[in-house]
């Protein structure tokens, strides 16, 4: 998928994503949680691409596949300054990661210097939204 098919996504209901997408129900685990946002539908599909439904409506897409991550933050930094994110946060990928946020687009992505570790896309949204309704900041690192 790109990152249009991705956005795109964000517009579907749980209902049409499931059909759109021939989701079995061993691909569906409700009341999980991603970050901040509680109580929702996880639903996995190939390469680590997890969708997180509330009451419907998709609201984080989490990528960790290695892959496709870097294919997708490729995608954005063609078209987007990503030197001056939103902000920038401590990632719970690890110590050397951080994850720059770039709210108002709707996408932020962990880096370790240039490795992706995961990407989240979202509903485009203020960067004060963010970080209280999605972002949670990670406990300390022990060795």
């Amino acid at each position: 998928m790109t990152l249009a098919d991705y956005k795109a996504v964000l517009t579907l209901s749980y209902e049409q994503f499931i059909a759109q997408y021939n989701v079995r129900s061993s691909q569906v685990h409700e009341n999980r949680s991603y970050e901040k946002v509680t109580d929702v539908t996880r639903v996995d599909l190939a390469d680590n691409q997890f969708f997180f439904f509330k009451n419907g409506i998709l609201k984080v897409i989490y990528i960790s596949d290695d892959a496709a991550a870097k294919k997708i933050w490729d995608e954005f930094n063609t078209t987007t300054n990503t030197d001056n994110p939103d902000n920038t946060v401590r990632s719970r990928a690890g110590k050397t990661s951080n994850q720059k946020v770039f709210a108002q687009q709707g996408i932020s992505v962990s880096m370790s210097h240039s490795d992706i570790d995961f990407i989240e896309i979202y509903p485009p949204c203020s960067l004060p939204d963010y970080l209280q309704h999605i972002y949670q900041e990670p406990g300390p690192f022990i060795r």
